[in-house]
């Protein structure tokens, strides 16, 4: 059953919220345990993962994953990571906080990436 658009986006962003907690737990026990370096890869890992899943199977109700739409999720991944750092350094190339930046870009991304997937990645 396919959900509504106004549904679909709520599902979007409840599932995103999930996901941010799970991937913020996972950075935040690593970094207790692992170098900074294998705690953020780990739970950006898991980041990819779990997105792929909750956003594919609850969200845009795919009933069979694959690997070519795992692929072209990891893709837009990259690309909005990429985007993101993009952001972040160039603003502050202006003289913009870091943080600041970060936290303003988030909606953006968001936009971006919940259009990609219905329109891409799980279409």
């Amino acid at each position: 059953m396919k959900l509504k658009l106004d549904d679909q986006k709520k599902m979007f962003l409840f599932y995103g919220i999930i996901n941010f907690l799970i991937t913020n737990a996972i950075l935040h026990i690593g970094l207790f345990l692992i170098s900074t370096l294998f705690a953020t890869v780990l739970s950006q890992a898991v980041n990819i993962l779990v997105g792929y899943f909750l956003y594919g199977k609850k969200v845009f109700k795919i009933k069979k994953l694959n690997k070519f739409v795992f692929k072209k999720y990891l893709f837009l991944a990259t690309i909005l990571w990429l985007l993101n750092f993009v952001f972040i350094e160039s603003l502050f190339y202006f003289g913009v906080n870091k943080n600041i930046t970060a936290i303003f870009i988030i909606p953006l991304l968001v936009v971006i990436s919940y259009l990609s997937q219905r329109n891409f990645v799980f279409r």
